[in-house]
C-alpha cells in the first residue's frame, strides 16, 4: 500500500511539470535580448546556401544563384536593377509591413521569452511577435498568415521550430534581396548556444551589413554564449532544392530597442520624398 501511494505521489508531481522537465530534456537558456550588427545570412559549411550580395556598396542579390527558379531569379534581378539606380526597392522592412520568417531574422535585436507551453520571439522593428507553440502540431486547416504557424520542441539542448503557412504577399520575401517564395514555404529553425568566440559567430566580423561604424549594439563585455539560429528553407515552387543558412547573435547592451516604423512619404534610405497626390489649394 505504501509503495502504491509513493508511486501515485510521483505521478502527481510529474503531471504538473512541463513536458520537457518530466522527460529530462536539456533546455537551453535562450531567454533575454540578443543583438547582431549584420543583416545577411551566413552560408552553411557544406551544401546549398542563401542568395548572397553581389553589389558593391549597394544591395544586389545574386540572381544567377543555382537555388533560384527562373521566375524567382527574375524577381531578384529586378530588385537589384532598382538598387543600381541609387534608389531603395520596396521591402517589408522599409514599407513598415510585417516581416515574415526567415526575412525577419534581419532584425537588429530579438527578445526571447521561454514559457511553459510556448516560446515568444519578439523583434525590435515595430515590436513584431512570433509565437511558437511547444509540443504541438499544425492545425489540419491552416489559414496562411504573415508569420505562419510555428510549433516547436526541445531536443538535444536546442529549440527546434517548424513553420508553415506563411502567406504570399507582394512584399513577403525570404531575404533582403527580394527573393520571393510560394505558399509551400517550409522553414525549420534550430536555436542553440555556441561559444561566442567561435568563427561561426559572424556578428563579430567586420562586415556590418550597412550599419554605421560605431553603431554597435553588442555587449562586448559579455563573455557568455552566443545564440545561433541555423535554419533550412524548403519551397520547391521558388527554389530548385532546399537550402540552409545561419545567423548568430550575442547579448545586446542596454534595453530592448523600440524601433517603431511609421509609414510616411519620406524615404530615409534614399533621402527623397515619394511622389504622392497633393492638394491644389482649393480644398
Amino acid at each position: 500500500m505504501e509503495n502504491r501511494g509513493l508511486a501515485a505521489c510521483v505521478l502527481c508531481f510529474l503531471a504538473v511539470l512541463p513536458a520537457w522537465a518530466a522527460n529530462d530534456i536539456a533546455v537551453p537558456e535562450l531567454s533575454g535580448v540578443w543583438g547582431r550588427n549584420t543583416l545577411d545570412y551566413a552560408p552553411p559549411a557544406a551544401g546549398a546556401g542563401p542568395v548572397q550580395n553581389i553589389g558593391t556598396g549597394i544591395t544586389v542579390g545574386d540572381y544567377n544563384s543555382p537555388i533560384l527558379r527562373p521566375w524567382a531569379a527574375e524577381a531578384v534581378r529586378k530588385m537589384g536593377d532598382i538598387s543600381k539606380t541609387g534608389d531603395a526597392f520596396p521591402t517589408a522592412h522599409n514599407q513598415c509591413w510585417p516581416e515574415p520568417p526567415p526575412y525577419i531574422f534581419g532584425n537588429r535585436e530579438t527578445q526571447i521569452l521561454q514559457l511553459k507551453d510556448r516560446v515568444l520571439l519578439i523583434y525590435s522593428h515595430s515590436s513584431q511577435v512570433r509565437t511558437v507553440r511547444l509540443n504541438s502540431t499544425h492545425p489540419a486547416r491552416l489559414i496562411p498568415s504573415w508569420y505562419g504557424d510555428s510549433v516547436g520542441h526541445y531536443e538535444a539542448g536546442a529549440l527546434i521550430v517548424d513553420t508553415v503557412g506563411i502567406k504570399v504577399a507582394p512584399l513577403s520575401t525570404v531575404d533582403r534581396y527580394g527573393t520571393p517564395h510560394t505558399d509551400a514555404l517550409h522553414l525549420i529553425e534550430r536555436y542553440s548556444l555556441i561559444d561566442s568566440n567561435s568563427t561561426t559567430a559572424e556578428s563579430v566580423q567586420p562586415d556590418r551589413g550597412g550599419f554605421r561604424q560605431g553603431d554597435d549594439i553588442i555587449d562586448r563585455g559579455y563573455n557568455g554564449k552566443a545564440l545561433q539560429i541555423a535554419f533550412t528553407v524548403e519551397d520547391p515552387g521558388a527554389f530548385t532544392l532546399p537550402w540552409s543558412a545561419t545567423v548568430v547573435a550575442r547579448r545586446a547592451k542596454g534595453g530592448f530597442l523600440e524601433d517603431i516604423c511609421a509609414d510616411q512619404v519620406h524615404d530615409y534610405i534614399t533621402g527623397k520624398d515619394e511622389a504622392v497626390p497633393k492638394s491644389n489649394g482649393d480644398l
